[in-house]
């Protein structure tokens, strides 16, 4: 994740099954209104990384796209509520090539559409986050409020 500061953090996929979002039991928790409860799930198969939405109110992103499932490469993008995330499967890409991505640069407005549940405000400052697939330990990741 490219937080204001420029620091860096990466997350790896907890299990071949990571569901992402709002509330406490996800894998990967991000609390924020514009993620849906469960927002969407990573599914690790053989050597296929699969990305599918859970019916979320203000979508998946794959590569600047909104998807209902998607096969994900090393590279690729993919955006839940205001985050995106960078996919590095085994370094690559390098961490040295992974540059924050502005979510303008993938769909344009980032605001909520009303009637979503969320606040029909701006969405809190864009953050970008490194996908780590790597065979390391895995770590699990949750966030809270407060660190946001």
């Amino acid at each position: 994740m490219f937080k204001p500061d420029g620091e860096r953090r990466s997350f790896s996929l907890p299990r071949t099954i990571t569901v992402i979002g709002r509330r406490e039991d996800c894998d990967l928790r991000i609390p924020l209104a514009e993620v849906s409860r469960k927002h969407c799930r990573f599914i690790i198969d053989n050597d296929v990384l699969r990305l599918e939405d859970l019916g979320s109110s203000n979508g998946t992103y794959h590569n600047g796209e909104r998807i209902q499932q998607a096969i994900i490469n090393p590279g690729d993008t993919v955006q839940i509520g205001p985050i995106i995330f960078t996919v590095q499967i085994d370094g690559v890409p390098r961490d040295e090539d992974i540059q924050p991505v502005p979510a303008q640069a993938l769909s344009g407005d980032t605001r909520v559409p009303s009637g979503t549940g969320a606040s029909p405000t701006e969405a809190p400052q864009n953050e970008d986050a490194v996908i780590d697939l790597g065979t390391e330990g895995i770590e699990e990741v949750r966030e809270d409020e407060n660190n946001r």
